[in-house]
């Protein structure tokens, strides 16, 4: 209860008149000791954590011919579904999941669907992607332009017609190029951004098709090898993100060089400048491999960055025995969890990570193929039927070399 100045006042002078009478009546030989007054304590309320919030990111949802033919149905229709059913009770562990949308949907007027190396595939994917609990595609990487402006729009509408956020791209030049979204109690800011291809100085281009200027400011994109004018575009989006209250920030970036397993000097010297803005995370893809996974120091010493290099394929059809490298490593995948806390006094700390390997299992279910996603993080061969590996005479093993494969490029342990 708070004490009032008049009460205080009257109180304080009723201890000095006591004190004057008790002075008076003591002996002569007694030595009286001034009284002590002691201030009330102010209890400091322990720091304790109020919301806690699991993020996960996965990589190239990369759909090739074969993928959308197993897809096809008697009635015309295209079902995914069957892509995801295995990783489904992962993804739902997560409190957001990302994935990168390697693909556009830009329809069938004067179009058809089509894989590799102009992706359109249909809009059920979009469904099927929100039905197994993704909850934000980035829309940025190196074939967003493969169906032209009108992909770009119409790739926009379709995520956000199932319910999917994205980053990456953006309907018009004055929307954000980045989103601030509220989970569970903590803000993150997100952003996504693809490399350019170099044709012309002046002119932006992805998978070597120029953008068209109606366009070129719709796609969040950079020039690697001449990155200045990318990293003052990125802190001036990480201050306003700063200004908007977000509590974790993370870039999501399309870098690298194409089944590469080991990161490049090019990613490191991006990754250290990112660092150095101080991002909380930096998660890579566009390789189609998974590459390491490190945490990165700034140059002060003052910040830690979480920073996957490459988080491989989540689904394609990109098979050893298709590829110009036959060591399986196009088949695998990580995702990778971030688990964040806030305290009571408004700070938020990443508290652990986690790389959760995944690997595509092809197999033939009334005569059509069945890409499924499979995560390998539980005993394979406790859960070998589960996750759908006896559908095929390999399906365990082939997991197992999968598995093996990951760990050993990521080269990583968790840090608490």
């Amino acid at each position: 209860m708070k004490m009032t100045k008049r009460y205080f006042t009257i109180f304080i002078s009723a201890v000095l008149l006591i004190s004057v009478f008790t002075s008076c009546s003591a002996p002569e030989n007694e030595v009286t000791q001034p009284a002590v007054t002691t201030a009330p304590s102010e209890e400091v309320p322990a720091v304790t954590a109020t919301d806690t919030v699991t993020i996960g990111a996965a990589g190239d949802v990369l759909i090739h011919r074969p993928i959308y033919n197993g897809a096809l149905q008697d009635n015309g229709e295209y079902d995914f579904s069957q892509v995801f059913t295995a990783v489904k009770d992962t993804i739902s562990e997560f409190d957001y999941f990302i994935a990168n949308l390697e693909t556009t949907f830009g329809g069938t007027d004067g179009r058809v669907y089509s894989g590799y190396p102009l992706f359109n595939s249909p809009d059920s994917l979009s469904t099927a992607l929100k039905d197994a609990g993704i909850d934000c595609v980035m829309t940025a990487n190196n074939h967003t332009f493969d169906s032209g402006t009108e992909g770009v729009l119409r790739t926009i509408s379709t995520v956000k017609a199932a319910g999917l956020e994205y980053i990456g791209t953006r309907e018009n030049t004055s929307g954000k190029q980045y989103m601030i979204k509220e989970i569970g109690g903590i803000n993150f800011g997100f952003i996504c951004y693809t490399y350019e291809t170099i044709i012309d100085e002046g002119y932006k281009a992805l998978n070597g098709i120029l953008v068209d200027k109606e366009a070129a400011g719709l796609i969040n994109s950079f020039r690697p090898h001449d990155p200045e004018e990318f990293y003052t575009e990125l802190q001036d989006n990480i201050n306003k993100m700063k200004s908007e209250n977000a509590d974790v920030i993370a870039v999501f970036i399309h870098w690298g060089e194409e089944y590469q397993i080991p990161h490049n000097g090019q990613q490191q010297e991006i990754a250290q400048k990112i660092c150095d803005m101080g991002v909380d995370a930096i998660i890579g893809g566009h390789p189609h491999v998974v590459q390491p996974v490190e945490t990165l120091t700034s140059s002060d010493g003052t910040h830690k960055t979480f920073c996957v290099y490459s988080l491989g394929n989540f689904v394609s059809n990109q098979r050893r025995y298709l590829m110009g490298i036959k060591t399986g490593h196009t088949e695998d995948g990580i995702i990778a969890k971030m688990t964040f806390t806030k305290y009571s006094d408004g700070s938020v700390t990443m508290d652990s990570t986690e790389i959760i390997p995944t690997w595509v299992h092809l197999y033939y279910e009334n005569n059509k193929a069945v890409h499924s996603i499979v995560p390998l993080n539980k005993d394979i061969d406790e859960n070998a039927e589960a996750l759908g590996l006896t559908k095929s005479s390999d399906g365990i093993t082939e997991a197992k070399a999968s598995k093996e494969r990951t760990e050993k490029v990521v080269n990583y342990k968790e840090e608490n």
